[in-house]
Formats: C-alpha cells, structure tokens, sequence
C-alpha cells in the first residue's frame, strides 16, 4: 500500500503507526534526513516514546540511551576481532545445551530454538560471563524482551495515545516495569560489583588491568567521568535494552535463513562449502566471516524482502521553528517522520522481480562490482545502507550494532549448516510471519526437524 501511494503521487502522506499520526516520506527525502541535525530530527525523542519500547521516556532520558547508541556503534565494531572467537566459544556452548546430542531427527519450533541460541550467545558480550549461562537470568531477559513487544502492541490500541502516551504509561506499565525490575534484579548486583572493582583499581595502571570483553566494561569506561551515566542502575537499564536489541532481530534473521535453504535446498551445499573454505585457515575470525559473500548476499535478500519491521528513519521534529526539505516542504514541531522501507525494498523501479527471494542476488551484483572499477564491492555488503538497503536504517542513526549482528548471524548460521542436516514437512508456501504494527518476527509454531550429519537412514 506504502508502495502505490509513493509512486502515484511521489508526495508524504500520514498514517496511523503504534498509535500515533506519522507523515511517511518518499525516498526522495532520505538524504535530507542524513544531513539533518540532531536538534532539528531527533532519533532519540522519537524513540522514547515509541509504541515498541514501552515506558522508555520515563526510565532512559535522550542522554542516557545515547550511551549504549554509541557504545554499540563503537565499541562492538572496535573489539571485533577479539569478541568473535568468544562468541565462537559461546555458540558452540548454546548448540551443546539447546540441541544437545541429535544421532536421531529431533523436532523444534525453529524460531524458539534460534531465538534462544542467540540470546545465549549475544549475552556473553552484552552482559558477560558472569551471567550469560545463568538459567535465571535468561528466563528473566527472555521475558523482558517478549514484554517490549506486548506491551507496546496494547498501548498501540488505546485512544489518543498521541496526547496520552505519558498518561498511559504511569498507568499501563505495570506488568511491564515487573518483568523489568525482575531481569534487573538479577543483573544490578553484577554490575554493582564490577563497578566497585571498577573503582577500586582506578588509580592503578591500566596497563597492568585484566581486560573484560563486554558490555557491562565498555559502560564503566564509556561513561567514566559523566556523573550521570557512571551509574550501576542506569547501566543496567541500557545493557537491558542492548540485550533486545541484540537477541530479537538476529535471532528472526536466523529462523529465517533457515527457512529460505529449506524452501531452496539447492542453495544449502554452495553455502556450506564457503562456510568450510572461509574457516580452513584460522576458524571463526573476523576475516572469515567477511569472506562469506554468499551468505552476506542470502541476510541481504532477506533483509530486504522479510525485515524485522517495514518502517524505518523515525524522527521527531523537534527545532521549534520545525523542519525545512531540500524540495520545499515544511514540517512544524512535534511532527513524527518515518520511510516505509519495505515498500521501497520491494519496488521492481529499483529491482527484478522484486518479491522473490534471491539468495544469490547480491553476490552477483558484489562479483559484477569487482569488475567495474569505481562501483565499490562493498556497496552490496549486508551491512552497507543505501537507498534501497534500509533494514538496518539510514544515515546517522543507521543501526550501529548491524556489523555484530551480521557476524553473529553469519557465525551461527555456518554452525547450523555444517554440524546439521535439516529438513521439515515441507509446506507448500513460506510459513508466514508474523505481523503486528508494521514489525514483523518469523513464523512462531513452524517446526522443523535436525540432526548431526553423517548419519544415514537406515535402509
């Protein structure tokens, strides 16, 4: 629908998301939210009061949840090298006790189990070690995490949530802000903790310091200095909501990579035998898994035609004098803004046969580059946004976190291929995802059916 509105009269329009008016804006205008200034559209004033993160205006100000913004941004991407055989070791770890022993087909619910295999494996570098295999904690944090979503599903139906929201949310919040506190409960005292130890070798030389590769660290350096933010409890908050960020989508993007060789099997063999070239000289390492181009093509399509939402670029106009486009157009204060990036994604103007999953699509177009000078392969990367690549965002606030998760979905998806053989009862069609205010998860109940490989049926 966002697609025909956009190409008839190249013109925004307004409609309902989570509950409140947003003007939605063609392609055209991408670039002019890339150059615009925080002051003028906001990222983070439109979030917090975002139908998906519940409560988030009243527990993380537009200081506080630029921490873990920048810490994801910088920091993940910094210590890749070092945090990807960690993950490596965490994921092996999550297949042992989320599989375990599999001679036989065993059935699971695919989304559930890769769900559950990135939550483990996430929650070593997002949390640490400390936590990452505690069965409370991730009862906990799974809870938090499906709470987000309810929740904002049910304020998304109230009235006049536009005016209310802050109203709705001293009342509504509730059960919510239980789930919260319970998965805080357990993590604040290990953050406390470090950050006492953190303290105390503070006038040491850090040179002489053990080295933490997580998340809970790069927050106590972060924030160092920043009487505000150095805080166990607001720490806590934002490592929370890293957990969220960094366990749901890519464990979606996961489940349905699964889906795609299940439904094209022909794909499976040349994805696996990248996977075992790409690792023969080191393992997993950050150099291995960027010399994956097939796989990095297969979370591309996906990401193009099954996004974790179809809207993205949301802002809020917050200049009091508003907001001027290249082309003219005005928008006041308090205007919410946002590109429908799925109908853009699957528009035939800017690819062939738009709606059909193409696994090697931009492998081709990346090994076509290699032989253009000037076109840049790397302009086909998963990771790299552009006009018609929008699932991790646009410009300054594209997701910062893209390449980690890119790298866990690779690194854990080559693990399921190459120690599994998988198959389902085939249906007809894609099991369909699951849609609600413009977000989208994969397939909830579809099973599927595993086991180590190398072992033949019986004849």
């Amino acid at each position: 629908m966002e697609c025909q509105v956009i190409k008839r009269t190249g013109n925004p329009f307004v409609m309902r998301w989570w509950g409140m008016d947003y003007v939605f804006l063609p392609p055209k205008y991408l670039y002019d939210l890339k150059r615009a200034h925080p002051r003028d559209l906001n990222f983070f004033e439109n979030i917090s009061t975002h139908g998906p993160l519940p409560n988030t205006r009243l527990m993380l100000s537009r200081v506080r949840l630029s921490v873990y913004i920048r810490l994801m941004g910088g920091l993940l991407t910094f210590f890749a090298a070092k945090i990807i055989p960690l993950l490596d070791a965490e994921s092996g770890y999550a297949l042992s006790i989320e599989i375990g022993a599999a001679k036989n087909w065993k059935p699971f619910v695919a989304a559930d189990l890769c769900g559950k295999i990135m939550h483990r494996t996430t929650s070593r570098i997002l949390i640490g070690p400390e936590l990452c295999r505690s069965d409370p904690y991730l009862k906990a944090s799974e809870t938090f995490m499906n709470s987000i979503f309810i929740h904002g599903f049910l304020m998304s139906m109230l009235p006049l949530r536009d005016v209310l929201h802050n109203t709705y949310d001293l009342i509504f919040t509730r059960f919510h802000r239980r789930h919260l506190y319970k998965a805080m409960e357990i993590i604040l005292p290990v953050v406390e903790a470090r950050f006492g130890e953190f303290q105390a070798r503070a006038s040491k030389n850090e040179a002489e310091l053990p080295e933490y590769l997580d998340a809970i660290e790069w927050s106590l350096q972060f924030t160092r200095g920043n009487k505000k933010e150095h805080d166990p409890y607001w720490i806590t908050l934002a490592l929370l909501h890293n957990i969220w960020a960094g366990s749901a989508a890519p464990g979606g993007l996961v489940t349905q990579m699964l889906f795609q060789v299940l439904m094209e099997p022909q794909h499976l063999e040349p994805l696996r035998l990248e996977a075992s070239r790409a690792l023969q000289a080191g393992g997993y390492t950050d150099k291995a898994l960027g010399n994956m181009p097939l796989m990095d093509s297969l979370i591309r399509e996906i990401n193009r035609v099954y996004p974790t939402g179809a809207i993205t670029c949301a802002r809020t106009v917050t200049n009091t004098e508003g907001f001027l486009f290249h082309d003219g157009l005005h928008l006041p204060q308090g205007t919410k803004i946002a590109v429908p990036a799925l109908a853009i994604q699957t528009d035939a103007e800017h690819f062939n046969d738009p709606l059909t999953v193409d696994a090697f699509r931009f492998s081709r177009l990346r090994e076509a580059a290699n032989y253009n000078h000037g076109e840049g392969e790397n302009n086909w990367s998963a990771t790299r946004y552009s006009e018609t690549n929008l699932a991790f965002g646009f410009g300054k606030h594209a997701c910062p976190g893209r390449f980690y998760a890119v790298y866990k979905a690779k690194l854990i998806f080559s693990k399921l291929i190459q120690e599994y053989d998988w198959r389902w009862e085939s249906p007809e069609v894609r099991p369909p995802s699951l849609s609600i205010n413009g977000q989208f998860a994969p397939n909830r109940s579809q099973q599927i059916f595993l086991r180590q490989r190398g072992i033949t049926d019986d004849i």
